[in-house]
């Protein structure tokens, strides 16, 4: 048996720290495992890097500790057979891809970077990319990785992306952007994106007001996830998802127009909704609509999934109609019809008045009809009695003309006609018929100018009663312009009933979703 001299055993001891910096080699820990796992790789110096060696390391390999801060490309090509590679939580800042790879974790480092291989214009072969817990705050071009199945960019920092970053990858089944920074997701307006085998896509826990999905062209999508963000609404269509089965929208700040047309959807093709968490609703002051908090704003916004389409528009300008219609009625209309009532109720006064004074004239006028009967009753007797008076006159002056031309035969008629006149004395009954039809003169002329007075005081009163009776008629008019006004919004109202029914209906399933809340 052969043996070593103490020097040589010294020297070996002394030297190699030194042969161990100058040369590192990597191996499997297990020869007979599946997976090669390396453990304790740090290459944090681009000297380790040039000095490592991974000489005895097979597919799939699994790096499972160290520190690696520039994943190079010196170092991918030290690893030319690996196409299934793991890094996870190695600290890489800057990791260069290979064209080769299929498979790629580098799940939980710190990378802010990808590098691409630029030398070449060959097409990447990778399967699955898996980037989450990092520091990415784009993603570079991927046109390349036409193969691509799987993309995880999950817990980075993306403030925004481009949906167009991801139109050439057409064997995309699975990309999820949960829990970055995006604000805004934007899609070209005109080129349709077309991932036809896209069946599982992840917005969840960003910050995205609303995203666009009207040039989404995704056949296959199976589930969606807009969890924990600040939407308000989608625009676009849910229809255009054929296959869409699972859609996952708590945590965000919706419409209740919006989910109501989510809700419809959702009836009409047997799509799965999740719920937000018990007691949400009522700690953000919000509604509830079902099993979704939301806010009772309009469908401002365009492209909603709205089966009424531009009839929120409409409900919003009736509505307003209404209110302006109902205050009209309980102010303007209301005062209007006070201010007429009021003139009124002062009209029928002054016209009962007017009808009480002309009643009092009318009956002062009878009077004055019957005292004028009265004295020409009494001046026929009169006139009557003098005739009478008259006629024995013109007897006794015939007889005594007779008397003076005949002779003696007369002479008994005129002793006949003279002792019955004997004890009148004519010129004092004459006299006094003339004083007494002085006075009926008088009287009657007296009576005729009273009842001249009072007929152009009817006259005066009747045109002051026609006034009147013009004022009542225009009156009644304005009436009958208030009662018309009165019959059309009556029919406005009408017309406007279902709408109004409508909204009740939808109001009434919110309060007994609050209700719902609230026990």
């Amino acid at each position: 048996m052969s043996t070593f001299p103490p020097t040589f055993l010294l020297s070996l001891l002394l030297f190699t720290p030194v042969w161990a910096g100058w040369y590192d080699g990597y191996s499997c820990h297990s020869r007979t495992a599946e997976v090669c796992r390396v453990k304790d790789v740090t290459l944090d110096t681009e000297r380790a890097v040039q000095t490592a060696s991974f000489s005895d390391v097979r597919d799939p390999l699994v790096i499972e500790s160290g520190t690696i801060v520039h994943f190079s490309r010196e170092l991918a090509n030290k690893l030319p057979g690996i196409f299934d590679l793991t890094v996870d939580k190695l600290g890489i800042v800057q990791l260069f891809v290979r064209p080769s790879l299929v498979h790629l974790s580098a799940v939980d480092n710190a990378i802010v970077k990808l590098l691409l291989d630029e030398t070449t214009d060959e097409a990447y072969s990778m399967l699955t990319l898996h980037l989450s817990y990092n520091k990415l705050k784009e993603l570079p071009s991927l046109d390349r990785f036409t193969r691509l199945m799987t993309l995880a960019v999950d817990n980075n920092v993306l403030s925004t992306i481009d949906m167009a970053t991801f139109s050439r990858l057409k064997a995309l089944r699975v990309l999820t952007l949960a829990h970055n920074r995006l604000l805004t997701v934007s899609s070209p307006a005109d080129t349709p994106i077309q991932l036809v085998k896209l069946g599982r896509l992840s917005f969840a826990g960003n910050q995205l007001p609303l995203i666009d999905i009207r040039t989404w062209e995704f056949d296959s999508l199976r589930e969606l996830n807009l969890t924990s963000n600040s939407m308000t609404r989608v625009e676009g269509n849910l229809a255009q998802f054929p296959a869409l089965k699972v859609l996952d929208i708590a945590g965000n700040r919706w419409y209740c127009e919006w989910l109501l047309m989510v809700h419809s959807h959702q009836e009409s093709h047997r799509l799965t909704l999740d719920a937000d968490q018990p007691g949400r609703c009522r700690e953000e002051n919000m509604m509830t609509s079902h099993q979704h908090c939301c806010n009772p704003a309009g469908a401002e916004g365009s492209g909603l999934i709205d089966v009424y389409g531009d009839k929120w528009d409409e409900l919003k300008r009736l509505t307003q109609l209404l209110n302006t219609l109902n205050a009209t009625i309980a102010n303007g209309s209301a005062s209007v019809k006070h201010v007429l009532e009021a003139q009124l109720k002062t009209l029928n006064t002054q016209l009962s008045k007017l009808l009480e004074v002309q009643a009092e004239h009318g009956t002062a006028l009878k009077l004055i009809e019957g005292g004028i009967d009265r004295q020409k009753d009494k001046t026929v007797t009169l006139e009557t009695v003098l005739q009478g008076k008259v006629d024995q006159l013109r007897q006794i002056v015939d007889a005594r003309w007779n008397l003076t031309m005949g002779g003696g035969d007369v002479a008994d008629l005129v002793d006949q006609l003279s002792s019955n006149t004997t004890t009148t004395n004519w010129p004092s009954i004459a006299a006094n018929n003339e004083k007494t039809l002085g006075k009926l003169r008088e009287l009657l002329e007296t009576t005729t100018r009273q009842f001249n007075m009072y007929s152009s005081r009817s006259y005066d009163q009747q045109a002051l009663l026609n006034t009147h009776m013009e004022r009542v008629s225009t009156v009644q008019g304005e009436l009958d312009k208030v009662r018309l006004n009165g019959q059309e919004i009556q029919q406005q109202l009408a017309k406007l009933e279902p709408t109004v029914d409508l909204i009740y209906s939808f109001l009434k399933d919110v309060r007994e979703g609050c209700g719902e809340e609230l026990d």
